[in-house]
């Protein structure tokens, strides 16, 4: 089967589900391949992803990007984040002939011309899929929802082979926000390359000497964007309070990601103002492909706000996970593989890091975690899902 895969950015460096899908979709036999525009989201470059990704517009033309044949068509306009306009994006998929388009992302021009193509030739299957939630739409184009739902929803709707939710918040924010009827979304939620995140008693050894970490020194992870929207500041709240306790432990709080500049420095002149600075540890943002290596080398993963999709990763590493009770995914900790906290209360996310102080329970948890990730939450698992919507 030969699918085409279409997204406004595209950034497979970082991992993210426009990276595994393709992925597994080519290790499944299809003929497979991206389309996409010239330039990286600016939502993610540069804060935080300049280091990985290079220059933010790119050149035009045909590459291999971590694996995945890529079409990178020149912009024609950007406005607002998520406004984009990608020239011949009709011309390069009539040449490449698909059987499948999966367009990820709905309240997007790209859909809208996915959709017209469709009804105009209906040559090809079409799946759309949405990652958006209620706490996470914080796009200035939002205002456009309801110009949207009344234009060209029923275009998206009477057009789609599938309709793909990645959680069941994704999945009510279509019914919400775009009328779909609740029974023609499928929910195929995000998940882990679990061949890829898994737990590597080497690479503890040697992250953790890189890192300048001691033996039993107990350490909890954040890996991601460094920005107020994802609550990283809680956690360096959290292990404030944890640390001024003072166990007779050593316990080091692991940020991995990279942010802007004026929100890094709050947090730090925080932890310098409790004379801390040694208890946190600070890294950059690291190619998805080596995440693994610190996850293998902490002890427990902390996501203090919104949904991320390296709680999956952490997940299949062994990690036990603590998420908000906000977070609009607590589903993902459904073989009690970790533990909620009161959004943005840090003295209960200080309780529930201290109750997953017994090894034992972060051993027991760590292990329920590998287990719903190979049982529910593969990519390849997730992939032939996508293809069951077209066969």
């Amino acid at each position: 089967m030969k699918i085409v895969h279409v997204m406004d950015y595209f950034a497979p460096q970082l991992g993210y589900h426009e990276k595994f899908l393709p992925t597994e979709h080519l290790k499944m036999g299809h003929d497979v391949c991206v389309i996409t525009s010239d330039r990286h989201d600016p939502l993610l470059w540069p804060s935080a992803a300049k280091l990985l990704l290079g220059d933010r517009i790119k050149d035009t033309g045909f590459f291999m990007e971590e694996g995945i044949p890529t079409w990178r068509l020149k912009t024609k306009f950007e406005r607002w984040p998520n406004i984009i306009w990608i020239a011949g994006l009709e011309r390069k998929i009539k040449e490449l002939s698909p059987d499948v388009v999966i367009v990820h992302g709905i309240a997007k021009i790209s859909a809208v011309r996915v959709a017209l193509l469709k009804k105009r030739q209906k040559k090809f299957k079409v799946v759309y899929d949405e990652h958006m939630t209620f706490d996470a739409s914080r796009s200035r184009a939002k205002i456009l929802y309801p110009l949207f739902r009344l234009l060209c929803s029923n275009l998206i709707l009477t057009t789609a082979d599938g309709l793909v939710g990645t959680s069941n918040v994704s999945k009510l924010w279509m019914n919400k926000k775009y009328g779909f009827p609740l029974d023609s979304i499928r929910v195929i939620p995000l998940g882990a390359d679990n061949i890829l995140f898994r737990y590597d008693a080497f690479s503890r050894e040697t992250t953790r000497k890189q890192l300048s970490l001691e033996p039993d020194d107990l350490v909890f992870i954040y890996a991601g964007k460094l920005v107020a929207e994802k609550g990283p500041h809680v956690l360096v709240e959290a292990g404030i309070i944890l640390l001024r306790r003072e166990y007779n432990m050593g316990i080091k709080i692991l940020l991995v990601g990279n942010g802007p500049a004026t929100y890094v420095e709050m947090m730090e002149q925080l932890i310098n103002a409790h004379s801390l600075t040694s208890s946190f540890i600070w890294h950059d943002l690291v190619p998805n492909e080596e995440l693994y290596k610190f996850y293998s080398a902490a002890d427990v993963a902390i996501w203090p706000r919104q949904a991320s999709l390296s709680m999956m990763e952490a997940m299949s590493t062994g990690l036990p996970i603590i998420i908000s009770d906000d977070s609009e995914v607590t589903e993902r900790l459904e073989y009690g593989n970790g533990l909620t906290y009161k959004n943005e209360d840090a003295a209960d996310l200080a309780h529930q890091m201290e109750t997953l102080f017994d090894s034992d329970l972060r051993k027991k948890m760590g292990t329920q975690g590998r287990k719903l990730v190979d049982e529910k939450l593969s990519w390849s698992t997730l992939a032939k899902q996508f293809i069951d919507l077209v066969e």
